[in-house]
């Protein structure tokens, strides 16, 4: 059985390079590809990929809003996320949100491979460091750790640049209740405005 791939990179060359790669395998096929989180989630319910390979770093919509969305419509989704943020943060943060695994844009075809293999079987795969490709738990204090995934989704939007106003079009909520969850993060994370909250999440190593 072929595995069917979506791969969303916003990277021409990118994205055409890993086609290319993941196309050696005679196993795996990429069905489709895309530039952009929006694009991605079109892209997955219409063409029902066994496993999405996906960036973080996507214009229009961030790659942890993409895995929630994904997920809330597809919970079987099988997300492989593909990045070039080597920080345990980054790794946690999308293990938390959903995704299977978790691979450096630096590692070699062969770990790209058996990643998409281990992630369609069942299994996972977060590669900090080329580590083993079976997952272990993740430990460390982070920022993320006392906010909820919600809460989690919105902390990166507004490290973004996003305002109040964006966020909740982005994800697809009211105004007020973005307000909120802002409100909310700020308390827990003891900042008072969103350039504090930046500083923060730029000395955790959290900023795309």
């Amino acid at each position: 059985m072929t595995i069917k791939i979506v791969l969303a990179d916003d990277h021409v060359l990118m994205r055409q390079g890993l086609v290319q790669v993941i196309n050696t395998d005679t196993t795996i096929s990429v069905i489709g590809e895309c530039g952009d989180g929006v694009e991605l989630i079109e892209q997955v319910i219409r063409l029902k990929p066994d496993v999405v390979v996906m960036d973080i770093s996507m214009p229009k919509m961030s790659g942890l809003v993409a895995i929630d969305k994904l997920l809330s419509q597809r919970p079987d989704c099988r997300i492989l996320v593909l990045s070039m943020h080597n920080e345990l943060e980054y790794i946690e943060a999308m293990q938390e949100a959903g995704a299977k695994g978790y691979v450096l844009k630096e590692s070699s075809s062969d770990i790209l491979i058996d990643a998409i293999k281990a992630v369609y079987h069942g299994k996972t795969a977060f590669l900090a460091n080329n580590a083993d490709t079976e997952s272990k738990p993740l430990q460390r204090t982070s920022p993320l750790n006392v906010l909820t995934r919600r809460e989690r989704e919105v902390f990166f939007l507004v490290a973004a640049g996003n305002t109040s106003k964006q966020i909740a079009g982005l994800l697809t909520m009211s105004l007020k209740t973005a307000e909120n969850h802002r409100s909310n993060i700020y308390k827990k994370l003891n900042v008072s405005s969103s350039a504090e909250l930046i500083r923060l999440a730029g000395r955790a190593g959290l900023l795309e």
